[in-house]
């Protein structure tokens, strides 16, 4: 009989419990905690990550590793070819709803395909990938997507802290995906931080059930209506039991992580000026780059230095193998996305803002970088996210010249830190004469 994982020892236990899967839960896996954010800046909890993760490996191989808690077996994930296999094999034998994920958000999506196992979960799919074009370079709505984010940007006159930017990114999302009758409807956007901070305890969070009724039925009502070129015009009002309009939800949610990379990436274009050069040259040259290539690497290279999903999980449905071991069925995998972006020991750029990198070839190797996941189960709307996040990346590098606070510029030298508090940021925003 085949042996079982290596589990970890109490010590290592606790070490992976302190360092790794205890920040990730303080800091806010579905709704960010700005105080705890400036404490794990302050301990550099990225850093105690990665190098958790790599003294792991001196007793545990490539593991997995087994860490048992309570009812529950995890598995710590350390080589980067374990990170493709479990994306690559979901959802059979590696669900993408595992119980974790579904704890949390159904306080808030309970009928979204990322919390479905059942026979829905491919049709759920195929909904979700139809209304946001996943297979198309550019969404059919994109033309009108890119205005909106210019109309709420051209707004941006002067210095804000992170809370002014995510209300006028909040704008931006309503807009984009409810039609521009949702634009000020901020009780919608209040709700829906209420049921994600709900979702940050999981299973162990307050179930505002009444609250998630209202929610949700709102956001039906802006389904019903299909704004013409918002996203939930592009919603196929199919079956009944595929709840085309509970999709919605996460459409809502994933959008205001876009928003996190792009407040960061504002402040690292503004304490390395030559950084918006190719950003600039490329909007002058529309025609050279339609798909906005130079601002669409550097919002993703914002997301590999400092990755909106702080984990991605999955969960076996059967006894796997795993190099002549085998993990339990029911194990839960935990790939910390910051320990393999940012691992120095294999990425020269690891440290590095190198927004070339996406467009040479270097993100597209072995080593696992994953800032939509990839897979059966990879984010559906990346297309929709390039195209408005890059949208507005261009936008500001070439209306504005940017002012970041001192301690920002000071934060943000090279190399560049592994944790970066987004929340504590103040930027400037001065309108170029020449815009």
């Amino acid at each position: 009989m085949q042996p079982f994982l290596p589990s970890a020892s109490g010590v290592d236990s606790g070490r992976i419990l302190r360092d790794v899967l205890v920040p990730v839960i303080a800091q806010g896996a579905v709704l960010r905690r700005p105080r705890v954010g400036v404490i794990a800046e302050r301990l550099r909890v990225d850093d105690r990550a990665l190098d958790c993760v790599r003294r792991m490996r001196r007793p545990y191989g490539d593991g997995p590793v087994l860490l048992r808690i309570r009812d529950r077996t995890l598995a710590l994930v350390l080589a980067p070819a374990d990170v493709h296999r479990l994306l690559t094999e979901t959802p059979e034998p590696f669900a993408a709803a595992t119980g974790t994920k579904i704890g949390a958000l159904t306080h808030l999506q309970p009928h979204a395909v990322l919390v479905t196992n059942s026979s829905l979960r491919a049709p759920r799919r195929e909904l979700n990938e139809q209304a946001l074009g996943t297979h198309t370079p550019v969404h059919p709505y994109g033309h009108r997507f890119a205005e909106v984010v210019r109309e709420e940007l051209d707004r941006l006159h002067v210095t804000l802290g992170w809370n002014d930017f995510r209300a006028i990114w909040s704008r931006v999302v309503r807009r984009v995906v409810l039609g521009d009758t949702a634009r000020d409807d901020e009780e919608l956007t209040a709700q829906l931080d209420q049921l994600r901070a709900d979702a940050n305890w999981a299973q162990f969070g307050a179930d505002h059930e009444e609250l998630r009724s209202r929610f949700l039925t709102t956001v039906a009502g802006y389904v019903d209506r299909a704004e013409p070129e918002s996203l939930v015009a592009a919603l196929d009002r199919g079956p009944e039991p595929l709840d085309p309009a509970g999709q919605v939800p996460h459409w809502l949610f994933a959008f205001d992580a876009v928003g996190i990379a792009l407040w960061r990436l504002f402040a690292v274009l503004g304490t390395h000026p030559s950084a918006l050069e190719p950003l600039i040259a490329e909007a002058r040259h529309p025609e050279a780059s339609p798909l906005l290539a130079e601002a669409g690497a550097a919002v993703q290279e914002s997301l590999r230095l400092w990755p909106t999903t702080l984990v991605v999980l999955r969960q076996a449905r059967e006894q796997t193998n795993w190099r002549d071991r085998i993990a339990p069925a029911g194990t839960e995998f935990v790939i910390v996305s910051s320990v393999f972006h940012r691992d120095d020991d294999a990425l020269d750029f690891a440290n590095r803002f190198e927004p070339s990198a996406w467009l040479d070839g270097r993100t597209d190797g072995a080593w696992p970088i994953i800032p939509f996941s990839e897979g059966p189960a990879g984010c559906p709307g990346q297309n929709v996210v390039l195209l408005t996040a890059g949208t507005a990346a261009s936008h500001v590098a070439t209306r504005y010249d940017l002012d970041v606070d001192p301690t920002t510029r000071a934060h943000l030298t090279d190399p560049l830190p592994r944790t970066f508090n987004h929340a504590a940021v103040r930027i400037g925003f001065w309108r170029r004469s020449s815009a």
